[in-house]
């Protein structure tokens, strides 16, 4: 699905940034970018996020660094604990921070985000900072924001996208087709989804289809239906007792080697072992 290039016009003129504090029945399917920075917090919710090629769960917690037109999209997915799915949301030019050499480092960091960082163990500290955001006033939040991004320069991060190529241009001239397909996709990969039918929904020959998603996408077509299935196989495995043959055909598998094979591709480790390594956790 290709990206929407989103206008972020709730910065006030007399404003530096954007906070939104997002609270919706369900995240939905949204793939865009735009040239501000954005940090995003998940406080309820679970679901799978998009950020350029990469595929992964997400939930509670969940805390990414974006670099500027880095496609993305949060979408709710699976039973949830709450009605409501909440998220902060801060969104900034860089430029602001480039007006002070004092902060030439946290710019530096900046640049390096445009992959896109995860933070997987954010400290108490930076919590707060988030989540105590609005109860402050303008100056205190500039304040909190250059603190904020002062701690996740020291935090430790995982890179998220591996797509250092992405034609912005191609991803606008095509943005329905590319909705369409994702938004597919997403729904319905539990069902059996070849390469013919795919192209025929496209209208578009199985060679041509092939080509066009890999430009769009970043992935080949099965590559990327493999990574979406198997991310929900990985939720599977740590909230459910069914066993590997089950959650193989849930997501879509036609039998438990293959599953089993891709797997291991591309988690490292065969659907148990990380069944028992998150619950050792746990």
């Amino acid at each position: 699905m290709k990206p929407f290039l989103e206008q972020i016009s709730g910065i006030h003129p007399s404003r530096s940034f954007q906070y939104r504090r997002l609270e919706l029945p369900a995240f939905p399917h949204f793939w865009h970018y735009h040239p501000e920075i954005e940090l995003t917090f998940i406080e309820k919710g679970k679901g799978i996020r998009y950020v350029g090629d990469n595929i992964s769960l997400f939930e509670e917690g969940d805390l990414v660094l974006l670099g500027e037109n880095l496609p993305h999209t949060w979408v709710t997915q699976g039973k949830q604990e709450t009605e409501i799915q909440s998220a902060y949301v801060f969104q900034f030019p860089i430029t602001h921070l480039q007006q002070f050499p004092e902060l030439s480092h946290l710019v530096t960091f900046l640049h390096q985000a445009k992959n896109g960082f995860f933070f997987p163990h954010p400290s108490r500290e930076i919590i707060e900072l988030i989540s105590h955001f609005g109860s402050l006033n303008p100056t205190s939040q500039l304040l909190s924001l250059i603190d904020l991004i002062a701690r996740l320069e020291k935090s430790p991060k995982t890179g998220i996208s591996n797509s250092s190529n992405r034609s912005l241009h191609f991803i606008e001239k095509e943005q329905k087709k590319i909705d369409r397909v994702k938004n597919y996709l997403h729904d319905n990969f539990q069902q059996q989804i070849n390469l013919n039918d795919m192209s025929n929904e496209m209208h578009m020959s199985p060679t041509y289809f092939c080509r066009w998603f890999k430009r769009a996408i970043g992935h080949t077509f099965i590559t990327y239906l493999n990574k979406l299935r198997i991310e929900q196989a990985c939720r599977w495995l740590t909230s459910t007792d069914w066993d590997v043959s089950e959650i193989a055909y849930q997501t879509g598998f036609q039998n438990v080697t293959h599953f089993n094979r891709v797997f291991k591709k591309e988690k490292s480790k065969s659907p148990l072992a990380y069944r028992a390594q998150v619950i050792k956790k746990i």
